[in-house]
């Protein structure tokens, strides 16, 4: 019992500051609310909902940010699916979901007195490697989607590359996560803006991927700042 006090002591207190919590709250709530006055269906809100706490509580290096992405990759890809963008579809279920359970065990191994996950980032090297993979995968998969009927193939693909690489580099604790899920983000606004003023539904979806890009920004900007702490230099 005291052991899982501490640890949502550690999740859900420590390492917030009044500003984070307001923001948590004011995002979810205002998702929900706005998407069930539009009329979304509950699994539109609850996905939203769920993957914009993930976000945040990724952001802040909990390791807790795994339970709620575990249901929002379900479920998301669901959502994907029933608008035929089966690169989203084929990303949370066969790659995000699996990786939410292999990201709990590598965070749990690099954290820090308080819980959070201590942060890290890429050589240029690596970030010249990333850079033309990136590229390659996105061109061979907007074909291959194009083949499959995916009504905005090239987009899909980008946010599928992305997101694999991004997700990659969340489970190795890099800055550079933050980076791509803004192109990520970035992107998904497109399509799913799409998706809205053509279906006239996914209204909590387009707000989830709005709040994020927004929320991503944010979270480079401090995960920049604790990078450039003595503490976290040590810890690494």
């Amino acid at each position: 019992m005291d052991r899982a006090i501490t640890w949502l002591r550690h999740e859900f207190y420590a390492g917030w500051q009044m500003w984070e919590a307001v923001y948590v709250a004011v995002c979810t709530i205002s998702i929900a609310v706005i998407a069930a006055y539009l009329g979304d269906n509950f699994l539109g809100i609850a996905s939203a909902v769920t993957g914009t706490l993930y976000t945040m509580f990724a952001g802040k290096g909990k390791i807790s940010c795994y339970v709620f992405g575990i249901f929002n990759t379900i479920v998301y890809g669901y959502i994907a699916r029933s608008q035929t963008l089966y690169g989203d579809m084929i990303l949370n279920w066969f790659i995000y979901l699996p990786m939410m359970f292999a990201g709990i065990g590598m965070w749990n191994r690099h954290r820090d007195s308080s819980g959070c996950v201590i942060k890290t980032r890429l050589s240029v090297r690596s970030r010249l490697i990333w850079g033309i993979a990136i590229i390659g995968g996105t061109v061979v998969l907007g074909r291959i989607l194009q083949n499959m009927g995916d009504k905005q193939p090239l987009v899909d693909a980008a946010t599928t590359v992305l997101s694999v690489s991004a997700i990659i580099l969340t489970l190795k604790r890099c800055i550079e996560q933050w980076l791509l899920w803004t192109l990520v983000n970035a992107l998904s606004v497109v399509m799913w803006l799409k998706v809205y003023l053509t279906a006239g539904n996914s209204i909590a979806t387009l707000l989830w991927w709005s709040i994020m890009l927004i929320t991503g920004i944010l979270f480079f900007i401090q995960w920049l700042l604790a990078l450039k702490s003595p503490e976290n230099r040590e810890l690494q």
